[in-house]
């Protein structure tokens, strides 16, 4: 559980408010990761493995004797990285980390089948925590209607709730800025249907 019940509650009565005014849908995904980076373990153990057989170069050491340490270093390093999967997420770059993210958020945007509403104006705020990442994807009629630099700026202040450690607190204030543009943009309708769930889905 990454957000309290209290918490969770609170994020999903916001969601009814606006959703009470507005034909908008609007989902809140977290995850923990968005992926297990074990092939990024991996690939950083060898490239530590082979930093460091440069460095024995320097010293008179046996062929078998290199190979004795490569091997061991590369267990000992996979053993490291796999008890503290902090370290891998510390190590590989933040460009790396986003694509990933962002291409696992768009990923569960289809899954959860937000972009199969009848009106087309789903939205997702999806938070990944371990990479301090935060992503707002909006369905067509959305996207089309409001720019990706208002967004933009929402997810700007949520990151550094999330850094802070301050998730429910920024999903809070997300839902409520946007809440008057799109209340103003896209107004409830008579025959408005709630298509997608209100409460927190939190992803395993």
């Amino acid at each position: 559980m990454y957000i309290n019940e209290a918490d969770k509650q609170a994020i999903s009565k916001s969601i009814e408010l606006l959703e009470s005014k507005s034909s908008a849908e609007l989902v809140a995904v977290v995850t923990k990761k968005s992926a297990t980076y074990k092939y990024e373990s991996s690939v950083i153990s060898i490239i530590m493995v082979c930093f460091i057989s440069l460095i024995c170069l320097y010293f008179d050491i046996s062929t078998l004797f290199l190979m004795q340490i490569q091997i061991l270093l590369f267990l000992v390093l996979h053993f490291i990285f796999d008890k503290f999967e902090s370290l891998v997420l510390f190590l590989l770059p933040s460009f790396y980390k986003k694509s990933i993210a962002s291409k696992y958020a768009n990923i569960q945007f289809a899954n959860l089948k937000l972009n199969r509403t009848k009106t087309k104006h789903a939205l997702m705020f999806f938070v990944s925590i371990d990479e301090k990442y935060v992503e707002i994807i909006t369905d067509e009629n959305i996207s089309v209607n409001i720019s990706n630099d208002y967004w933009q700026e929402i997810v700007d202040e949520f990151i550094k709730d999330v850094k802070n450690g301050d998730l429910s607190g920024g999903y809070l204030k997300a839902i409520n800025t946007c809440s008057i543009y799109l209340i103003k943009e896209f107004p409830i309708k008579d025959d408005d249907e709630n298509e997608l769930p209100n409460e927190v889905i939190e992803l395993i």
